[in-house]
């Protein structure tokens, strides 16, 4: 990458001096993006630090400050952060004064805003934290055209007794970039992760069941989006690309979640938040008091949401089997085999799904306290004990 990165420093009369990989994003069917740590030198021979994007997918964008490279024969698009070449956005939500401006209604010398980068997808999505003195705001950067969207699944959830975040802000921002992001407002609590980690959330699982069952009817209005485990084949390719020794284990994988998927009843079309899992939920003294992401809220069926928490818990036991997780796991497990047929589906398809949501986190694996390869390989093995569950509930239920 060091020839690519140097082009993109180039017009800027910047000198490539090192470079570090941070991040891949794989989106299946779509390409893989990139985030790199760069030095610099400019013409004073000063040492800046940038961070840059590069992406192999095709971008029908004109924008000057991304340049394009060919490496190994592959198409690339760069370009440096924040200037994403399609959340327009972003650097918009990165800038104090705009933010101070178009969001807290005030200039940033009066009150310093303080920003901080709280999630970044290239290409996909970004959220910014703002503070303003005593004020805060979560700015969510989206493609153009779906801030709208989002802002309405906020409108609906307003109404009912869901603790999902509201709209903030001005409505006609005085910079057009801004037209893309959505303010919201701040919520109490903490992630949902840290008490289930060490066993002190204090909820039960029938506090998450009844949080669904809050979601508005007028949800079954929006578009449907498909659910993680029904798009198993395309996550089993993306997963084979980081695991190649394992790409034949891992298609067989794929290959029978899309039987079970296809021949298990999901159950009635219902209201559902569709990435519900412990990263969206905050909670407090023994309740949820967060409802987060809700990008996905639309029709679908109730037993994916409790799939895809289901999904998510059962890798984050594989990956801390010293912590509270496993036990969490198993609770939770034997509550939403009862929930998932209370919602006309069955056990057997609740642990095929969550098969599914695990094998789409096996992309995403990164290097910590084990290799990028090891966290893949364990989140295989959930994958894989998922679906066993799922084979066991199968056969229960031949006549």
């Amino acid at each position: 990458m060091a020839v690519p990165l140097a082009q993109l420093l180039t017009p800027r009369h910047l000198i490539l001096d090192s470079w570090t990989h941070e991040r891949t994003f794989h989106r299946p069917g779509a390409g893989v993006s990139c985030l790199y740590r760069v030095q610099a030198l400019d013409r004073a021979g000063r040492v800046l630090t940038l961070y840059a994007g590069a992406t192999s997918a095709v971008l029908d964008t004109a924008d000057p400050g991304t340049v394009q490279a060919t490496l190994a024969g592959i198409r690339l698009s760069l370009w440096l952060h924040p200037h994403d070449p399609l959340l327009s956005g972003l650097s918009w939500a990165l800038s104090p004064q705009d933010v101070a401006r178009d969001v807290f209604g005030q200039s940033d010398a009066d009150a310093p805003t303080v920003l901080s980068l709280s999630a970044y997808r290239p290409l996909r999505r970004a959220v910014v934290r703002a503070v303003c003195g005593d004020s805060t705001a979560y700015l969510k950067i989206l493609l153009p055209g779906q801030a709208e969207e989002l802002r309405h699944r906020h409108q609906l959830l307003a109404g009912t007794a869901v603790p999902a975040a509201t709209v903030t802000g001005p409505n006609q921002p005085a910079d057009p970039r801004a037209h893309s992001a959505v303010a919201l407002s701040a919520l109490a609590g903490a992630p949902l992760l840290h008490g289930l980690r060490d066993g002190t959330h204090g909820l039960v699982p029938e506090d998450l069941s009844r949080l669904l069952d809050l979601l508005p009817a007028d949800a079954l209005h929006l578009e449907s989006r498909p659910a993680w485990a029904e798009r198993a084949r395309a996550y089993g390719t993306a997963a084979a690309a980081i695991l190649p020794g394992e790409a034949n284990r891992i298609r067989a994988l794929a290959r029978t979640i899309e039987k079970y998927v296809r021949s298990l009843d999901p159950g009635p079309v219902v209201p559902v938040h569709g990435d519900f899992y412990e990263g969206n939920l905050l909670s407090g003294d023994g309740h949820i008091t967060g409802l987060l992401d809700v990008d996905g809220l639309g029709p679908g069926h109730r037993v994916d949401d409790l799939a895809c928490f289901l999904g998510h818990l059962a890798v984050l036991a594989e990956l801390s089997p010293e912590s509270a997780l496993p036990g969490e796991l198993q609770v939770f497990h034997t509550a939403f085999q009862d929930f998932a047929e209370a919602a006309g589906s069955s056990s057997a398809a609740l642990h095929a799904r969550a098969a599914g949501v695990a094998l789409s986190l096996v992309p995403g694996a990164r290097a910590g306290s084990r290799s990028r390869s090891e966290n893949a390989l364990a989140r295989l093995r959930a994958v894989e004990t998922l679906l066993a569950r799922a084979s066991a509930g199968s056969r229960k239920m031949r006549p």
